[in-house]
């Protein structure tokens, strides 16, 4: 495993603080750091603790927060550049590809380094399983002459507030642990601007604000849906055939590696693959049926992909057959989203947006 020429400095609690705001604030508890935060984050939080607490005020309540030192600005010498988060899915191998193949124009980022996190999207005990995808991940950004780093958090083991709510800050916290070699961090968009949805873990309103005195977060690719994400992915041939969006496949031991094409994220995927008229990736079985989706269960939280592509398939003319599949679990996917909304007003289901 590689590892960093130059680390945080030992007192620099700023990455901590990022990674425990939000949970504190959903369990109303201040927060008194021993340890240097600079005043910018200090400031930027403030917008951020506000921003979320507008969003859902009974949620998240208006906590205090505060430090024992400030950090100092410091100039490093060889400090440049970004390192970007990396999973294999379509937004961050997008982020990847546009900054390294120059088509992000006058915004490209000079990429150094990019992280794949032990803890997120793979449980801790899973350690064969992460070894895996991240020599796979490895591989993969290789081809770009680019270095993968593993990073091991147990943060979703300590908090345990809804992963929708706060995943943003927890990437932007591992990001903030190479600011002693890069200048920025780059977290790839969920969704683009035509199709945003507040309040959301990752956006372009509170990403931002989690930048520091010594380094700036970027909330990256906002101006691109998935279908033009993925056909510009095309042109990679390592990427577009080593996406990786399946996390259903890996928990459940259905695959050991790529992905499953029977659950949500991948028929989701695979649809707007299908509806871009591209070949299928090699890290997918094939192409998903009505019946494939017809078998989904209906889930509030994809609530909103299944009305994006819905649109999609109707704008594109899609055969009858998918567009009624799609149509049935976009409806029973809304109707459950409008239940569990109505099970947090009622205090009965803890809120997850």
């Amino acid at each position: 495993m590689p590892s960093l020429a130059i680390l945080p400095e030992e007192d620099d609690s700023e990455p901590f603080l990022i990674m425990a705001l939000l949970p504190a604030m959903a369990e109303g508890r201040n927060i008194q750091i021993e340890g240097a935060v600079s005043k910018k984050l200090l400031s930027n939080l403030s917008e951020f603790r506000d921003i979320w607490h507008s969003w859902n005020p009974g949620y998240f309540k208006k906590i205090e927060f505060a430090s024992s030192q400030i950090l100092a600005h410091s100039n490093i010498a060889g400090r440049e550049g970004a390192v970007a988060a990396f999973s294999g899915g379509v937004d961050s191998t997008f982020t990847v590809w546009r900054h390294k193949s120059s088509t992000a124009g006058q915004g490209a980022q000079l990429i150094r380094y990019c992280i794949f996190v032990h803890g997120f999207d793979i449980p801790l005990w899973k350690e064969e399983e992460f070894r895996r995808i991240f020599s796979h991940c490895e591989q993969t950004l290789q081809t770009l002459d680019l270095v993968l780093f593993p990073v091991r958090t147990n943060c979703r083991t300590v908090f345990t507030q809804n992963w929708e709510i706060w995943h943003g800050a927890a990437v932007a916290a591992c990001l903030q642990l190479f600011k002693g070699e890069c200048e920025v961090g780059l977290i790839a968009s969920t969704f683009d601007s035509r199709q945003l949805t507040f309040p959301w873990g990752s956006n372009p309103l509170t990403d931002p604000l989690l930048a520091t005195d010594s380094f700036d977060i970027i909330h990256d690719g906002i101006a691109f849906p998935r279908s033009k994400k993925i056909a510009a992915v095309k042109e990679w041939q390592a990427g577009y055939n080593g996406l990786r969006v399946c996390f259903y496949g890996i928990e459940k031991g259905i695959i050991k590696d790529g992905n499953c094409g029977k659950c949500p994220r991948c028929v989701i995927t695979l649809l707007r693959i299908q509806f871009a008229g591209l070949p299928i990736p090699e890290s997918f079985p094939g192409p998903p049926s009505a019946k494939d989706i017809l078998r989904l269960r209906p889930s509030g939280f994809y609530a909103h992909f299944w009305r994006i592509l819905l649109r999609e398939a109707l704008i594109k003319h899609q055969r009858f057959s998918l567009v009624l599949a799609i149509a049935w679990i976009s409806f029973s996917s809304c109707l459950a989203s409008i239940l569990k909304r109505m099970l947090q007003a009622a205090g009965i289901w803890e809120p997850s947006f």
